[in-house]
Order: C-alpha cells, then structure tokens, then sequence
C-alpha cells in the first residue's frame, strides 16, 4: 500500500445503551484509504473522540490481514488492502502530531505528508469516501441526517440502536 489517507468524522448515528435504550452518543469513525485503488485500507470505530489513540488502532487495522476478522463476523468477502503505507497523508489535527505516530512511522521509513492548512481539496479522495458511507448511514435507525433540515420530524434517538447493533449496522452496509 503505497500510498494512504486517514481522517476522522462523526457518525451521521445516535447510539444507545443496551440496557437503559438512554442515548450515549454518536460514534466517532477513523478510516484510512488506500489512494491507488481508493479502497478503504482500515478503520475504527469508537464513542471515544479521535485521539492518537484512534489513529493507531486505525492504521493497525489497515496494516493487517483483514480475513480473519471477515470470518469473525460471518462475512464472505475479499478485503485485499493490507500492509504498511509508504506515505501517509493527513490533516492538521493534534492527533496526527503525536510523538508516538512521528517516532513509529520513521522507525517503520513511513513518510509523513501534513495536507496545507485550510485546504480540504487535498483531502478529496477520503472526504468523497466519509460522505458516501455516511449517505448509507442516513437509511439506518437512529440516523440524524447530514443537517438539522433534513433531520426535521425525525425521532433519532427514539429509533437509535444498542452500540453493537449500530457498529454492525454501520459496516454492513458497506459490504453489501
């Protein structure tokens, strides 16, 4: 994997308790891509706000092998995308400024590219990738839309699912 992408957004999703159905947020979704082929390389999925944290499980998730996790969760696709980026492309937040990501990534030769500030075009091909998956959000229970116009009359948190059922929700849709 040459060349990758990462970036945060917030899921267009109310999630709730299992127990009490009291709402508990809207999720938080780091993915990578792949730029050669625009696939998506790795993600993470977490109520947690994006941290260097997140980035780190994120790239794990995209440096391995994803078959066994397919199996794990009864899905019968090929995810071909695996293995360390040469380049990693990112925006300005304090995440990607971590000693932790600066010091891994030049022990592993990963060249780190920092996108201009106030120029979100460089981001395009992860940006247009974060809008179609959470266009396929917006069918989903619990959905809060992209805005409050489009949202209006519509009880997310009344129709929001327990977090396993949205977290598997969520990446079902794109599998199908």
């Amino acid at each position: 994997m040459p060349n990758c992408r990462i970036d945060h957004t917030v899921v267009d999703t109310i999630v709730v308790d299992e127990q009490t159905r009291l709402p508990i947020g809207r999720p938080f979704l780091t993915i990578a891509v792949d730029i050669c082929t625009r696939m998506l390389a790795g993600f993470h999925l977490s109520l947690d706000a994006p941290s260097s944290a997140s980035v780190g499980l994120c790239l794990l998730h995209a440096v391995y092998d994803k078959t066994l996790w397919l199996q794990e969760r009864g899905i019968e696709q090929v995810w071909p995308v695996a293995g360390l980026p040469s380049v990693l492309h990112y925006n300005n937040g304090a995440e990607f400024h971590s000693r932790a990501l600066k010091t891994a990534c030049r022990e592993y030769g990963v060249k780190l590219v920092y996108r201009p500030p106030a120029t979100p075009r460089y981001g395009g091909h992860i940006e247009r990738l974060i809008g179609t998956m959470m266009g396929a959000v917006h069918v989903l229970p619990g959905t809060t839309f992209s805005n409050p116009k489009a949202r209006e009359g519509y009880a997310s948190e009344a129709r929001a699912r327990p977090k396993a059922e949205a977290k598997s929700a969520v990446f079902s849709t794109r599998s199908a």
